[in-house]
């Protein structure tokens, strides 16, 4: 896996090992950004369920402010960690080793312009995470939510968001979110 465009560009990014984790390939990412294009550049950026940072660490590459990172393994927070440090990236980065809703406590009375949630597929944490991000008042006016889910994947939307668009890749399907 590697940076696909920006600062960073080609750098290689560490990601775990097993199949505990499912990366976001470079093609479905390379099709997100160019989606996403100007609304990255001087955002603040969320990333729960980061895996090995690679959504996160992408949007720094390509002119985000600032990205949290949030995973509750104790092993994706260490490659986290390395991508991190790897991209020298420290100084607008701050990585979380939580569950996905005790980020979102910790995380009072910040928002952010891009939240992306890639959690496990088929275990409810999309539906879980949306309802906790409205809860904490956590999306900035104009905020993107991203969510990536299984193609078939159903979850429910909180009244306070609608989806903007929805585009299949391979085996997944990336949800784009937005304030109703």
């Amino acid at each position: 896996m590697r940076i696909i465009s920006g600062q960073a560009r080609g750098r290689k990014l560490a990601t775990l090992e097993g199949e505990n984790t499912r990366p976001t390939l470079d093609r479905t990412r390379e099709a997100l950004f160019n989606i996403l294009q100007t609304r990255v550049r001087g955002a603040k950026v969320l990333d729960l369920f980061a895996g090995s940072g690679a959504l996160g660490l992408e949007a720094l590459s390509r002119g985000a402010q600032s990205a949290v990172f949030c995973d509750v393994s104790r092993q994706a927070c260490a490659v986290i960690q390395k991508n991190i440090e790897a991209l020298r990236a420290q100084d607008r980065s701050r990585l979380l080793c939580c569950d996905a809703m005790d980020a979102l406590a910790r995380l009072a009375g910040e928002s952010f312009d891009v939240v992306f949630l890639d959690p496990p597929y088929r275990k409810g944490l999309v539906d879980k995470a949306l309802a906790g991000l409205v809860a904490a008042d956590a999306l900035a006016p104009g905020c993107v939510i991203v969510a990536e889910t299984a193609q078939e994947e159903a979850f429910a939307v909180p009244e306070a968001l609608c989806i903007a668009d929805s585009r299949k890749y391979g085996k997944s399907r990336l949800h784009f979110l937005a304030r109703a």
